[in-house]
C-alpha cells in the first residue's frame, strides 16, 4: 500500500516544517490563553426564525446567532402562504403581527454569515378539499407543486443551495398540511408514494438549476408514538420501492426523546423487514439517541448509504418539568444538560453531518421548544470550543466510556490542546468520583459546560497524574480544556492526526507537492503570529490528506 510513497522523503519534508516551527518556539512564549473561536459548520437553529420574528426582528435575531458562532438556519417557504391563488405568487406580505420578506431574509442571512436550509412545505390552499372527506386531488397537487417549486427555485435558487422537501412527511399532523392545507386540526395518513413523486419533481428542478445544490429529505419524525403507518424505516423502504431513493442527497430526521435523557433506551416503534418492507409489530425497536442514528444509517445503507442531518432536535418544556422537579434544578438547566448530551455525541458521530436545534424562538403552532438562557449559552460554548476541532476517535463510540455510574466522555483537539466533554447519564446532582486515563498534558481547567465565562481566571485548575485525571462529576456536563501546549508539541499532535488517515489515501506526487509547499513557505513563517502558525499547521496536514485523497 505504501510502495507509491517515499516515506523517508516525506518525513524529511515534514521534518523541515518541524525545524521552522522549532525556531518559532524560541520567539514565542506559550502563556495560557483562551481557546479561540472558529466557524463550526455543523450546527444550526430552526425552525423558521423569519416566520417567527418577521422582517423587523430578523437582523437582531440573526445577529444573535452570529454571535453564538452559529452558521446555519432552517427557514420555511410555505406554499400555503406564498401562492394563495393559482399562479399568483407573493414573497413579501403581512401575516398576523409580522411582515415577511423572503428576499430580505436571504440578504440578512448573507450579512450574518448564515447558510439557509430552505424548507418547501405545506400545500395549495386554493385546490378543492374538505376535511376529512376529500383531500386535495393528487394529480392536481403534483401539477401545481411543479409550478411552486419551479417559481421558488427560479427566484431564489442563486442564493439558496440547500433544500429540504417537506417537513415531517411521516407525521400525520404535518402531512395533513399538504393534503388538507386549510384545516388546522387535520390529520392524514402519510403517503410515501405521493411524496416520492413530489420529491422526484423537486429534485429534477433543483438539480437542473444547479447540479451542486443539495436536496434533503423532509425531516422524518421519530418518537415513541411511531407505528406501522408512521415508522421512518417503513417510509424509507417505501421511497426505495417507489424509485425515489436516488432523488435526494441527505436523510433528515427529527429524533424526539420526550421526557427522557438522550442516553435512555426508549421504544421507537415496530421493526421492519428489510426485504419485504413489512411491519413487524411484535418486534419493538428499543434504542437510545445515538443507537437510533446508527440503526437509521445501517438500514439506509442496504439501499444506498446517505449522510444524515438532524434537522430538528429538542425537548419541550413540559417534558422537562418533572425531571427538573425530581432533581431540584431549574427546567432550563435540564434542557441545557440534554442539549450538550445530545449535540456533542452527534457531532462526534461520523454519520451525522448537521444538527439543528429546535428552536430559538417560540412557534405558536408547536409551543414549548424555545431555547432557554442556559441552553443558549451551552450551544454557544459548543460552537466556540469545537469550531475547527478534531474528534479524537472514529467519531462513534470508542471515545465514549460507560462505567457503572453511566459516565460519558468525548475528546476533541483544537490548536494542539485537548478538550473533553464529560458527564454522567444518571444520578442527578449527586457527585461521582471518576478517573480519566491516557490524558495528554499536565494541566487542565474545568468549567460547567454552560458557563458564561470561559476565561482563564474562571476555570478550576486540575493537574494530571501519570496521564490520569481525577475529578467529581454529575449529570450537569463539564468541559475540560488543556492549558496551552508549546507549538512543537502541537505540530506533533497535528501530524499524528493527519497521518492516521493516510494509510489508504496514497497517491503519486505527494513528495513533490510537500516539497513545493515547504519551499513556498520559506522564511516567511518567521513573521507569522502564533495563531498563524497553528493555522498553517492545520492547513498543511489537511492539504497533505487532500492530496492523497
Amino acid at each position: 500500500m505504501f510502495s507509491d510513497i517515499k516515506i523517508p522523503s516525506l518525513v524529511y519534508k515534514i521534518a523541515i516544517v518541524a525545524v521552522f516551527v522549532t525556531l518559532i518556539v524560541f520567539l514565542f512564549r506559550t502563556p495560557t490563553t483562551e481557546i479561540s473561536p472558529e466557524p463550526l459548520n455543523d450546527l444550526g437553529i430552526g425552525t423558521s426564525t423569519h416566520l417567527r420574528v418577521g422582517t423587523d426582528g430578523l437582523s437582531g435575531a440573526y445577529g444573535q446567532l452570529e454571535e453564538m458562532n452559529i452558521h446555519w438556519i432552517r427557514e420555511e417557504i410555505p406554499w400555503s402562504e406564498v401562492e394563495l391563488n393559482p399562479g399568483e405568487f407573493r414573497f413579501v406580505y403581512g401575516f398576523g403581527n409580522t411582515y415577511r420578506d423572503f428576499n430580505r431574509m436571504l440578504v440578512e442571512a448573507e450579512t450574518h454569515d448564515l447558510n439557509v436550509l430552505a424548507v418547501l412545505s405545506t400545500g395549495p390552499v386554493y385546490l378543492p378539499h374538505q376535511y376529512p372527506e376529500q383531500s386535495v386531488d393528487s394529480d392536481q397537487l403534483l401539477k401545481r407543486w411543479q409550478v411552486y417549486v419551479q417559481t421558488v427555485v427560479d427566484r431564489f435558487g442563486d442564493r439558496i443551495n440547500y433544500w429540504e422537501i417537506g417537513n415531517e412527511i411521516n407525521n400525520p399532523n404535518q402531512w395533513a398540511k399538504v393534503v388538507f392545507p386549510t384545516s388546522q386540526q387535520a390529520t392524514a395518513d402519510p403517503s410515501p408514494f405521493l411524496y416520492a413523486r413530489m420529491l422526484t419533481t423537486a429534485y429534477k428542478i433543483i438539480k437542473q438549476h444547479d447540479s451542486n445544490d443539495v436536496v434533503v429529505l423532509g425531516g422524518l419524525l421519530s418518537s415513541t408514538n411511531n407505528n406501522c403507518n408512521t415508522s421512518l424505516y417503513w417510509y424509507l423502504g417505501e421511497l426505495r420501492n417507489a424509485g425515489a431513493w436516488d432523488d435526494f442527497d441527505i436523510i433528515a430526521v427529527h429524533p424526539y426523546w420526550e421526557n427522557n435523557p438522550p442516553e435512555a433506551w426508549m421504544y421507537r416503534g415496530p421493526a421492519m423487514d428489510v426485504e419485504s418492507n413489512l411491519c413487524q409489530p411484535d418486534i419493538p425497536i428499543q434504542t437510545n439517541l445515538l443507537g437510533e442514528i446508527e440503526k437509521i444509517s445501517n438500514f439506509a445503507a442496504q439501499y444506498g448509504a446517505k449522510p444524515i442531518w438532524v434537522t430538528e432536535l429538542g425537548w419541550r418544556e413540559d417534558w422537562l418539568t418533572t425531571l427538573a422537579a425530581a432533581q431540584n434544578v431549574p427546567t432550563d438547566q435540564i434542557e441545557s444538560n440534554f442539549l450538550i448530551r445530545s449535540v456533542v455525541p452527534l457531532l462526534a458521530n461520523e454519520d451525522v453531518r448537521k444538527v439543528f436545534w429546535n428552536s430559538y424562538y417560540e412557534d405558536p403552532g408547536n409551543p414549548g421548544f424555545t431555547l432557554g438562557p442556559a441552553g443558549k449559552q451551552a450551544f454557544s460554548n459548543i460552537a466556540r470550543l469545537l469550531g475547527g476541532a478534531r474528534i479524537l476517535s472514529d467519531g462513534k463510540t470508542s471515545n465514549q466510556i460507560g462505567l457503572e455510574t453511566g459516565v460519558f466522555e468525548y475528546r476533541f483537539r483544537k490548536e494542539g490542546r485537548t478538550i473533553i466533554y464529560l458527564w454522567t447519564a444518571s444520578g442527578g446532582t449527586t457527585p461521582y468520583l471518576v478517573t480519566l486515563r491516557d490524558v495528554p498534558g499536565k494541566m487542565y481547567r474545568a468549567y460547567v459546560a454552560n458557563t458564561d465565562d470561559l476565561s482563564i481566571s474562571s476555570g478550576i485548575e486540575i493537574e494530571t497524574n501519570n496521564s490520569n485525571l481525577t475529578l467529581y462529576i454529575n449529570e450537569i456536563p463539564v468541559v475540560l480544556i488543556q492549558d496551552n501546549v508549546n507549538i512543537f508539541s502541537s505540530l506533533n499532535f497535528r501530524i499524528s492526526d493527519g497521518l492516521a488517515s493516510w494509510g489508504e489515501k496514497q497517491k503519486d506526487g505527494l513528495n513533490n507537492w510537500a516539497n513545493n509547499q515547504v519551499e513556498q513557505v520559506g522564511n516567511r513563517v518567521l513573521n507569522w503570529s502564533e495563531k498563524g502558525i497553528y493555522r498553517f499547521m492545520n492547513w498543511l496536514v489537511d492539504q497533505l490528506g487532500d492530496q492523497n485523497g
